[in-house]
């Protein structure tokens, strides 16, 4: 969490400064054996995570839950079922209001099926249903050729939202007509929408911690709350329908990585603002379903791939 002036902090955020910037070498972890690297690091995300209780829930208020009415939620899902179950249980709780559609990109796995049908089934969300997997990209697009509401999430099924994370997003999408996508702040991403706290805490946290951190959130995040990114990294990627359907959505040559840094260009290009809405918060666990199908090797391939084709098509020399 950020630190305002020069105020003297008290022993627990001490503590947790502390914890957070204390670092392991990576020589050190490999010399140690496993259980102890581990049990080191589980340390670490507990004294960080004194003051978010793992048993106290949240309700959330009628106008957080209304301001999900604007969103049109698009899941891609490729296995993953644990993920994906949290994923799926924390829009059943805190996006009541919102339209949300499932497109299961060829699952293979009986759980996955399952459970998708469990949610849809008694919340009454629409389902999509690809019999060979067509990757991120074509999954989105399918999912927002469904949409009716004013603005797309495009959400990764490895992700957990929170209470307060709409509201936030749609206030900013409506004092400015020229902010054309946006995305919260995370755990994990490659761009500044990751904040130092929750990614040590990354697969620690439950998701009663997670919120209580989205809580925290609302009140220390620093100023300013909006601040405009050259690209909104896609793990919940919002934009306006009308432009998403403008723009043609995802570039139909960058199947999934790279797909939302071209996309934010083009939304540049129309004269809209890219934007990072920090008080808004939705947990990302990373690459747990497509990066599980291709593998590591297989990502990095993908996104040099894609950056060499980004250059090319917008004439440009660094991303």
């Amino acid at each position: 969490m950020a630190r305002t002036g020069h105020r003297p902090l008290g022993p627990k955020r001490y503590l947790r400064q502390w914890a957070l910037d204390l670092h392991i070498p990576s020589f050190v972890k490999r010399a140690l054996p496993g259980v102890v690297a581990n049990e080191l690091l589980e340390l670490k995300a507990r004294i960080l995570s004194r003051g978010l209780p793992r048993h106290l829930g949240f309700e959330q208020s009628q106008e957080d839950a209304q301001a999900s009415a604007s969103m049109s939620i698009i899941v891609a899902v490729h296995d993953a079922p644990a993920a994906t179950r949290r994923c799926l249980a924390s829009l059943e709780t805190y996006a009541p209001e919102a339209e949300i559609i499932i497109v299961d990109d060829a699952s293979s796995l009986v759980e996955t099926s399952n459970l998708i049908g469990d949610f849809s089934g008694r919340n009454k969300w629409k389902i999509v249903n690809h019999e060979k997997p067509l990757g991120h990209s074509a999954a989105c697009g399918a999912g927002a050729s469904l949409a009716t509401r004013p603005y797309l999430c495009l959400l990764n099924s490895d992700t957990v939202v929170t209470p307060w994370c709409w509201r936030r997003v749609k206030e900013v999408f409506e004092s400015d007509q020229k902010i054309g996508a946006a995305g919260p702040s995370t755990s994990r991403s490659k761009n500044p929408q990751t904040l130092p706290l929750p990614a040590t805490c990354l697969s620690y946290w439950n998701d009663n911690q997670i919120c209580s951190f989205a809580n925290r959130l609302l009140t220390e995040c620093s100023e300013p709350v909006v601040v405009d990114l050259t690209w909104v990294s896609g793990f919940a990627f919002f934009i306006r329908r009308n432009l998403w359907e403008e723009l043609g959505g995802f570039d139909r040559n960058l199947p999934d990585y790279g797909n939302e840094v071209e996309l934010c260009k083009r939304v540049v290009e129309k004269g809209y603002r890219n934007v990072w809405i920090r008080n808004s918060y939705i947990h990302h666990f990373f690459h747990q379903s497509y990066g599980n199908m291709i593998g590591d090797d297989g990502i990095l391939a993908r996104i040099r791939a894609a950056e060499i084709y980004i250059k090319q098509k917008h004439q440009i020399f660094d991303l």
